[in-house]
């Protein structure tokens, strides 16, 4: 498995295995949705186009800083609500370019899972986890809270990941409301344990070589202030044990990956890290790099 199919599979795994049995029914047309309903003596399942927001016209939230939007993409023909994967870009990136270049919208389509990507605030563009955390939060569950109000998208099956800044605020926000997500993926930027009241199911994907959040630990900048990280390892066994794992299993060897797994944690969830050799601080996805690899 290439590290760009790592993280793609472990996040739309996450979310498709991790959250639901069954993603969301698609048909070829609408006819054929009619001629099921009839059959079984049910009206047409609502389309998930008929109730979330086109990806081409982003949602928007009025906060005490102003409008902030998230890009919202459902599979064609999906019967809502849809299970979702919230996708957070790093630093100095956009939800647009993060969606267009991840990759995981093709992966996202076939699975049958909502993909939302919230914009961050401020120029350059960012998250906020050690200052004004509560204007990030508030944003987020406002996105989240309509999405699943108007029947867009199911609020028992949902799945968090981001990259580097993004994998950050996904870990504050992810253990902020533990009751939302089955499942985190946090790439190329771990924090310390945050999840004090049960941890999700949680899949962790690190460069060895990354420069920018090193594997092996050290003095990490975060905005105006520097903290000191532990090693990705050693982080990863700190958040297992945190969620009340057993010992891991023997590490497995697949290419250039090492996936390691803690099973047998509170609440029935598993902690994996996929480490992987040759690869930096990068968001593995096709195409440009621009704003994916840095931030």
């Amino acid at each position: 498995m290439t590290p760009t199919s790592t993280w793609r599979a472990a996040l739309v795994m996450a979310a498709v295995v991790t959250l639901c049995g069954a993603c969301g029914r698609r048909d070829s047309s609408e006819g054929e949705w009619r001629a099921a309903g009839r059959r079984v003596g049910h009206e047409r399942p609502t389309l998930a186009a008929e109730l979330c927001p086109p990806s081409e016209h982003p949602l928007t939230v009025t906060t005490s800083s102003g409008d902030r939007t998230a890009i919202v993409r459902v599979p064609d023909g999906a019967a809502a609500p849809l299970p979702a994967v919230v996708a957070v870009h790093g630093f100095a990136a956009r939800a647009d370019e993060f969606v267009e270049m991840s990759g995981l919208t093709d992966e996202a389509d076939a699975a049958g899972v909502a993909l939302i990507a919230p914009q961050g605030a401020g120029d350059p563009t960012g998250w906020e986890v050690l200052g004004d955390f509560e204007a990030d939060d508030v944003f987020v569950s406002e996105v989240l809270d309509r999405l699943v109000a108007s029947g867009c998208i199911d609020g028992d099956r949902m799945a968090m990941g981001g990259h580097s800044a993004g994998s950050a605020f996904a870990a504050f926000y992810g253990c902020a409301h533990p009751d939302r997500f089955a499942a985190l993926v946090l790439n190329a930027g771990l924090p310390p344990p945050l999840c004090n009241h049960g941890t999700p199911n949680l899949v962790i994907t690190h460069g060895v070589e990354d420069p920018v959040v090193p594997f092996d630990g050290g003095d990490q900048a975060v905005g105006g202030s520097t903290v000191e990280l532990g090693s990705i390892p050693g982080s990863a066994a700190a958040w297992a044990a945190q969620a009340g794992c057993g010992e891991p299993a023997a590490p497995m060897i697949d290419g250039a990956t090492t996936w390691t797994r803690w099973s047998n944690c509170d609440g029935r969830t598993s902690v994996v890290l996929a480490a992987i050799d040759g690869w930096g601080h990068v968001w593995p996805g096709p195409g440009s790099d621009a704003g994916l690899d840095d931030g």
